[in-house]
């Protein structure tokens, strides 16, 4: 699976002629993807949700994405403690919210 992306999950195997092929679900977007659309960058390839949540964010800090049309997708973050909506987490958390400092700094400690 790209990435190692814990939203993005087998949704149904199929058999072909002499293999066997796979359909996954984005769980963030609730969208059906074939194996060639995660190796477009509209769909998993040019997905930052997996990298940013690998750093281990602010706990308030949700990831949201969209697949309006096939070909096209929207990915913004949420901060469900302030109610915050943003296009990246940097915008607002890495500079202005000392809830995201302090809990970069209690996962430092604890790992």
């Amino acid at each position: 699976m790209y990435k190692s992306c814990r939203y993005l999950k087998v949704f149904k195997s199929y058999k072909l002629l002499d293999s066997v092929g796979f359909i996954y679900r984005c769980v963030l977007a609730d969208a059906l993807l074939t194996v060639n659309d995660i190796k477009k960058n509209w769909a998993c390839k040019g997905c930052i949700v997996p990298s940013i949540m690998a750093n281990k964010p602010c706990k308030y800090l949700v990831p949201h994405k969209i697949f309006s049309i096939r070909g096209s997708s929207q990915t913004w973050f949420s901060c469900k403690l302030l109610n915050l909506v943003m296009d990246l987490p940097a915008e607002f958390c890495h500079s202005n919210c000392a809830l995201f400092e302090q809990n970069k700094l209690e996962n430092k400690h604890k790992g």
